[in-house]
């Protein structure tokens, strides 16, 4: 019985000393200010949003270059198409290189990111597939 009186009283001495190393609202807001710098994954994480959406507003600003191309192949006579060729090749081998450095980087992204950069890529395959359907001869797109 002795033991568990001194253990108890050992126990209540000990709580009423970690009362000293409480902090009151004021104490607490002095060694976190408001206007600090956030953690460094929250730097992290706003750093790859940021490098995604620059790279999601270069992929919109890719296919609107395509398209642009398309429709002044479109547009062309069957000679000026051949000359053209040369350029629509170069827009879509960037095209092919940019989905797949894309596809490595949405590891890093957050779910909606993901989302968002899947869509691109996917908008963008299909966009090239009918750039290649559009410039196969008539008989062979059929």
């Amino acid at each position: 019985m002795p033991y568990i009186r001194q253990t108890l009283l050992g126990l209540c001495i000990a709580a009423a000393a970690l009362g000293i190393f409480a902090q009151s609202t004021e104490e607490h807001k002095t060694h976190h200010p408001e206007n600090a710098a956030p953690p460094a994954a929250a730097v992290k994480n706003t750093a790859a949003g940021t490098m995604a959406s620059d790279k999601m507003a270069a992929m919109d600003q890719h296919m609107k270059a395509m398209q642009a191309m398309h429709k002044k192949m479109m547009a062309a006579k069957p000679q000026e198409r051949q000359a053209l060729m040369a350029e629509h090749m170069k827009l879509m081998q960037e095209g092919m290189a940019m989905m797949k450095q894309m596809g490595s980087q949405s590891m890093n992204a957050n779910m909606a990111e993901r989302q968002q950069m899947m869509e691109k890529r996917m908008d963008m395959m299909q966009s090239m597939m009918q750039m290649m359907m559009d410039c196969m001869p008539p008989s062979a797109a059929q």
